[in-house]
């Protein structure tokens, strides 16, 4: 494998020595001796946690930072210029990246992985399940860090641990859910009309998220390698998170259950919409440059191309604009509160996304943009915060509501107020893109 990649043979020699390959197993052996000195009444047991923690630790924690720190570590020591310009696939340098970087994690935590399914194969425990969960998670982990570092680096962010503290709050969650299923295995997930068990449930969770943040990895490393892409990816999996999710308030369907299911899918997927559309607005690189590759493509009716240009903040906006109609004509009625509540005001929530991504787009269509997200952010926190405030406190509800309008009671005024006010935002960004880069494309 490693003479077939090159990008992996490198990692390899980089992250292993002599020394370290013989003093992992030596130190993990010394602290199983040590547990099984103690001849405790569960010294097998005691085993098989720590090893399952001191994997969580070595491959979750810091072989998630590994990986997401591999791209930006070149960046900044300046070699990922010339990686860009080898002969290497993408995939090659994806799964070079994904398995090499945290290699040395990888190799100190198959050894505590092993011994958590030997000393616990003893019990009554089903540890080849969650063994594989903890694979799988371990995998989804480093895939979605070597995604934000790829995106990271093409922003041109060059700080080293940039993302750690999401990285290491994501493990933390992954690490809460492995233990609630530690004490509850055999409870039962009720999800779309079915009956599964936690353990299992997880897995094939795992197993589906893992396997899209490693296509999502890919993707981004094709865009990195200006091999463009046609944005397909994006919207499958963002249908696939909305009825993922979906299924929890529809654990039980009765009667027409094919409306109240597309209902739920489209409701969730606005929320999913949304959460996607700003997180890549705020990680990928925007303004006037990716603006004209894109007018370009329109222009000289190159289709195909417009949609390899096309930005996925814009990509998923226009999907969560799409779901949003969708879930308003479908209608919300027998859905049960949850999701009416999500979907009440699907078209007024997607009028807020647009809004706030031209906001950003006029920041960014400056002359000389600085600091586009800090200044989007600042005024985000007027408009949805004090602005809205400081009215209420002085009794003007009124004209408060004419700012960020409610998404209950009268929801045709919330959503021409916002429509009002993503048209006005457009009109800015496009204002300022006429007048700073107009005679750039002329």
């Amino acid at each position: 494998m490693s003479t077939a990649n090159p990008e992996l043979r490198r990692n390899l020699w980089l992250e292993f020595s002599t020394h370290r390959v013989i003093a992992a197993p030596v130190v993990i052996g010394l602290i199983a001796l040590l547990f099984l000195a103690s001849d405790g009444k569960e010294v097998l047991h005691n085993i098989a946690m720590a090893a399952a923690f001191g994997y969580v630790a070595v491959v979750l924690l810091w072989g998630t930072k590994l990986a997401g720190d591999s791209v930006i570590e070149e960046a900044r020591d300046r070699t990922w210029d010339a990686q860009r310009m080898s002969s290497i696939t993408p995939w090659r340098m994806t799964w070079g990246k994904l398995l090499g970087a945290p290699s040395f994690a990888w190799y100190t935590g198959g050894i505590l992985l092993v011994i958590f399914v030997t000393a616990g194969s003893t019990m009554d425990m089903p540890v080849l399940r969650q063994a594989l969960l903890m694979l799988c998670g371990a995998i989804m982990m480093h895939a979605m860090a070597l995604n934000g570092s790829v995106l990271a680096a093409r922003k041109g962010v060059s700080r080293r641990g940039a993302g750690t503290i999401l990285i290491v709050i994501l493990a933390f969650l992954w690490l809460g859910t492995g233990l609630r299923l530690l004490d509850d295995m055999e409870k039962t997930v009720a999800w779309w009309g079915l009956s599964i068990s936690r353990l299992n449930f997880s897995l094939y969770s795992a197993l589906a998220f893992g396997a899209w943040a490693v296509l999502g990895a890919y993707r981004s490393m094709c865009n990195e390698l200006e091999i463009r892409t046609t944005p397909w990816a994006l919207p499958a999996f963002m249908l696939f998170t909305a009825a993922y999710f979906a299924g929890f308030p529809l654990r039980e369907i009765h009667g027409a259950g094919s409306v109240r299911a597309f209902f739920g899918v489209m409701a969730v997927g606005v929320i999913v919409a949304m959460v996607l559309s700003y997180s890549l607005l705020f990680a990928e690189k925007s303004g006037a440059t990716e603006w004209q590759r894109l007018r370009a493509r329109v222009v000289a009716r190159q289709w195909r191309r417009a949609l390899q240009e096309m930005p996925l903040w814009l990509v998923a906006l226009t999907v969560g604009v799409c779901m949003a109609f969708a879930a308003s004509v479908t209608g919300g009625s027998g859905s049960g509160r949850l999701l009416h509540q999500i979907g009440a005001a699907p078209v007024a929530l997607m009028l807020f996304a647009i809004r706030d991504a031209a906001i950003f787009q006029f920041f960014a269509l400056a002359r000389q943009p600085r600091r586009v997200e800090a200044a989007t952010l600042f005024y985000l926190i007027l408009l949805y915060g004090l602005l809205p405030g400081l009215l209420k406190a002085f009794g003007a509800d009124a004209v408060a509501n004419f700012i960020l309008p409610p998404l209950s009671g009268n929801l045709t005024f919330s959503a021409a107020v916002m429509a009002v006010q993503a048209a006005l935002a457009m009109a800015l960004a496009v204002t300022r893109w006429r007048r700073n880069h107009a005679l750039e494309v002329a």
